[in-house]
Parts: C-alpha cells; structure tokens; sequence
C-alpha cells in the first residue's frame, strides 16, 4: 500500500512539472500572440527553469529575442539549437530563423550558409528559398557598393596624390622663380656697381688727363713769357774796330 501511495505521488509530481513547463510554454505562446514578446520571453524562461532541454521552450525564446530586435542574442540561441532538435524537420526550421537573425546583423554570407543548410534538409520550404535569393541580392548589392566605395577611395587616394604632386610641382616652380628673381636682382646690382666704378675710373682719369693738358699749358705760357723776355731786351752790340 506504501508503495501504491509513494509511485501515485510519484506520477502526480511528474504531471504537474510537466505540465508546469507546458503550461509556462502555453501563456509565452498566447504573449506571443498579442505581440508582447517581453513577457512571452519571460514565460519561456520559467518553462525553461522546469526544463533546461525543452527544445519548444528554447526555440519560441530565440524567436521572441528575435522579435525585440536583439539579433545577436538571438543568433547565439538559434545556433545552439542546432544540436539540440529533436527532428530533422525542426532542424530545419532551427537554421531558417537563423539565417534570418543572422541577416539583421548583416551577416550576409553567414545567413546564406544557414538558409542553404535549411534547404539541403527540407528542399520544398519555399519561405526559405525566397529567403535565400533576396540574401544573395542584398549581398551582391553590398559587394557593388563596397566595390564602388573601394574604386571611390582610390580615385580619391589618387586625386590627392595628384593635388600632393602638384603642390610640389608648384612649390618647386614657386623655390625657381624666387630664385631667378633674386639672381635677377643680384644681376642688376652688379650691372649697376659696375658702371659707377667704370665712371668714377674715368672720371679719375680725365683728373690726370687735364691736369696733364694744365701743366703742359702752364709749361708752354712759361716757355713763351721766356721767349718775350728774350726778345724784348736790349743787346749790347759791339763794334768793329
């Protein structure tokens, strides 16, 4: 009788943890529902307290992690489901979502590898398939635009090089003429010291030149006053005897 009474009690306990953990999984659905995925998660949470393997409870809180927009958390859930569902059919809707997490955090070459794995599983899933091409789009647009970014910043990269040559190329022209123009005016300073020099030279020369011309004057006058003095004075003649 102990032992009727101990398994009975035995049963009991087991159906209401059991149905403990579904009833918690039922009220996160029914949050769900009504699009309050706060308070779903945290039903889906409790359910989880009962049973840390419940995969329904595990895969409705990435999804309701998903619905807040914390799309690496919810990545990180839906990633460590994939060992942990019970059917290949839940397998594929594991790397489905996420696929879809993983395209929010523009992981986009991740999230084709995930829609694909879904797909090699369950090859008839048009969701996924459809999925799949709007991903690769948006990928093959994302490479366009990084390729024009890229061409971009090397036309700008070159642009500034050019700008930087050119500078140079100005500055040089700039250091040339300062150059010339300060030999031009060391040119012309010369060329105008030089004729002075020459004059004063000259002009040096001339001096001695008329002075010369005076003294060669003054001599003549001399020598001419002498012949006048000469001339007019009497000379004794003397007589024949």
């Amino acid at each position: 009788m102990k032992n009727t009474l101990f398994i009975l009690s035995f049963l009991l306990s087991f159906n209401a943890f059991a149905q403990n953990k579904k009833s918690f999984l039922r009220d996160g659905n029914e949050l769900y529902a009504d699009s309050s995925y706060n308070e779903a998660e945290m039903q889906y949470r409790k359910s989880l307290e009962k049973d840390q393997d419940y995969f329904n409870a595990s895969f409705n809180l990435a999804d309701a992690v998903y619905k807040q927009e914390r799309y690496e958390e919810s990545s990180a859930l839906f990633d460590a489901l994939k060992d942990n569902a019970p059917t290949e059919t839940d397998l594929a809707k594991v790397y489905h979502n996420l696929g879809n997490s993983l395209v929010k955090e523009q992981k986009l070459e991740e999230a084709i590898e995930a829609y694909k794995s879904s797909l090699r599983i369950n090859p008839k899933d048009k969701d996924t398939r459809h999925n799949l091409a709007i991903t690769h789009k948006q990928k093959q647009q994302q490479e366009k635009e990084q390729e024009n970014k890229d061409e971009n910043k090397d036309e700008k990269d070159e642009q500034e090089k050019d700008k930087e040559a050119e500078n140079k190329e100005e500055e040089k022209e700039n250091k040339e003429q300062e150059q010339s123009q300060e030999n031009k005016e060391q040119q012309e300073e010369k060329k105008e010291s030089k004729p002075q020099e020459k004059k004063e030279e000259m002009s040096k020369e001339t001096a001695e030149k008329m002075l010369e011309a005076i003294q060669q004057k003054e001599k003549e006058l001399q020598e001419e006053l002498q012949k006048k003095k000469v001339k007019g004075k009497r000379v004794k003649v003397l007589k024949d005897w």
